[in-house]
């Protein structure tokens, strides 16, 4: 199981796109969207891996306090005709709804019928985990886990506000040893590796000329190789985007309840989460009169609270940095 995280990096919604109801002109050739953040994490998990040791399953583990500075960005290169694109890296757009990943895609545009693209997810960001996270009153391992998938996401279907995602990878953890004091049997349920599918439709509708309003549902089915680790998850969100004279802001809620499928053998219950965050995305566009510059920011918090106290997790940040698209 996986912690919930904010991304260790600022996003911010492309606005001035949803407020004219369609994407951006392409220009042919190659192109980009670059920033550099930086910024401040507090997150209180038992999967913080600078805690590595823990005397208590029945908590949630210390609190953790970070800095960083980090990169994030996309190039893409547009065909002759301007109607197809081959792009790689991070959309600003996941990331302002706390989905970062890196990912290597091609797009295509429909006359008057929305967007097509297709993606990989090659897995090139990896996070730490525990090899085993039940490990108490010794020094827990590292080990690395990562995502890798393909996408593929329909905008604007047939030329409507709605638009559909659906998503499939395999999450693989490089040592996998959960619950090494169990029985091999339950030591089984407790794998964490396995399949994992996304969904989502979305709803973007304008208010005025000013606000846009958005939302969205999801299912997410992690099959993973343990029984008790499997779960499904079913999501929502509800978001506005305010246009100002210069700038432009994003409020987005989120709620997931995630049903575990088996008990856990370390707690004997069946584990069961509600998490909910909040992100506010800030764009200052054009600041000291330069061209194709920004001054962005981005505060989130996420919660998850479960039905076993060694799952509760919650995570703040507060980052800021500027913007460069060429």
């Amino acid at each position: 199981m996986k912690p919930i995280k904010l991304c260790l990096v600022a996003g911010f919604v492309s606005t001035s796109v949803l407020a004219n109801q369609g994407p951006p002109q392409w220009s042919p050739g190659f192109g980009g969207d670059i920033s550099i953040l930086a910024g401040y994490t507090n997150t209180t998990s038992q999967f913080n891996t600078d805690n590595n040791v823990t005397t208590d399953l029945d908590s949630n583990g210390e609190s953790q306090s970070d800095g960083f500075v980090s990169p994030l960005g996309t190039i893409s290169y547009t065909m002759e005709q301007a109607d197809r694109q081959i792009y790689f890296g991070t959309s600003r757009s996941d990331v302002a709804l706390g989905r970062f990943h890196v990912e290597l895609g091609y797009r295509q545009r429909i006359p008057d019928n929305g967007q097509i693209s297709i993606s990989y997810v090659p897995g090139l960001l990896s996070s730490d985990t525990w090899e085993d996270p039940f490990v108490t009153n010794s020094p827990r391992t590292e080990t690395d886990s990562t995502i890798k998938g393909v996408r593929l996401q329909y905008d604007r279907i047939l030329g409507s506000n709605f638009s559909v995602e659906l998503s499939g990878g395999k999450q693989e953890i490089d040592s996998e040893k959960s619950g090494q004091t169990l029985t091999s049997e339950q030591q089984a349920l407790l794998e964490r590796e396995g399949d994992i599918l996304f969904t989502q439709l979305s709803y973007l509708k304008p208010i005025n000329r000013e606000q846009i309003f958005r939302t969205a549902v999801s299912y997410t089915r992690i099959a993973a190789e343990g029984d008790a680790m499997a779960n499904n998850t079913y999501g929502a969100e509800i978001g506005i985007i305010q246009m100002l004279p210069s700038s432009s802001l994003a409020l987005t809620f989120s709620y997931d309840l995630a049903d575990f499928d088996e008990t856990n053998p370390i707690f004997n219950e069946r584990q069961k989460d509600n998490r909910w965050g909040v992100f506010l995305a800030y764009e200052y566009q054009k600041p000291f009169g330069w061209e194709n510059w920004g001054l962005v920011s981005l505060a989130g918090y996420n919660e998850s609270n479960s039905n076993i106290n060694f799952y509760d997790e919650d995570a703040l940040l507060i980052s800021a940095g500027i913007n460069y698209k060429f």
